[in-house]
């Protein structure tokens, strides 16, 4: 494969909303922190209320976000595509999962431990600074498009049933 093809990890984080908020050399410290992970179609990358303590970046593949709905009942919430972050607020607050993450596809990850990063608190404190700012603007971004979502919804059901 020419090396014109190779996608490399830092160019798809610098593209993501997050990843704007941080520098190259930011970037680099960051993904020398990460370890890669592999799933292949419907492997489970974390469970509802399990507990890991891990930011995932999803580099390749797609990424379903799940919520049980009973027994045998499922509902895949959203589908995470390159770029995106999942786990984020375990990582950040150490509760457990809410969601069950599953790979829909093949899926390439980068996995950020908090044991790795917390050290980053004192010797670059302007790059968790810059992460912690990036993840909160992706959860922004997925909380307006969620409520644009509902509108949706919302503005569908009142047309279906009140007409």
């Amino acid at each position: 494969m020419s090396a014109d093809l190779i996608t490399l990890p830092i160019d798809i984080i610098a593209q993501t909303t997050w990843g704007k908020e941080l520098s190259a050399s930011e970037l680099d410290l960051l993904i020398d922190l990460t370890e890669p992970a592999h799933y292949s179609q419907n492997e489970v990358v974390f469970d509802a209320d399990s507990k890991d303590d891990t930011l995932y970046i999803l580099l390749m593949g797609k990424l379903e976000v799940v919520k049980n709905a009973g027994l045998k009942s499922e509902m895949v919430l959203s589908t995470l595509k390159p770029g995106a972050l999942a786990g984020e607020l375990s990582f950040i607050d150490g509760d457990p999962h809410t969601l069950t993450l599953r790979a829909q596809k093949q899926a390439q990850v980068l996995k950020l431990k908090r044991q790795a990063f917390e050290p980053l608190i004192d010797s670059h404190p302007r790059l968790v600074f810059n992460l912690m700012r990036g993840i909160l603007r992706a959860s922004h971004q997925l909380q307006r498009d969620m409520n644009a979502q509902f509108m949706e919804m919302s503005r569908f059901v009142t047309n279906q049933y009140m007409d």
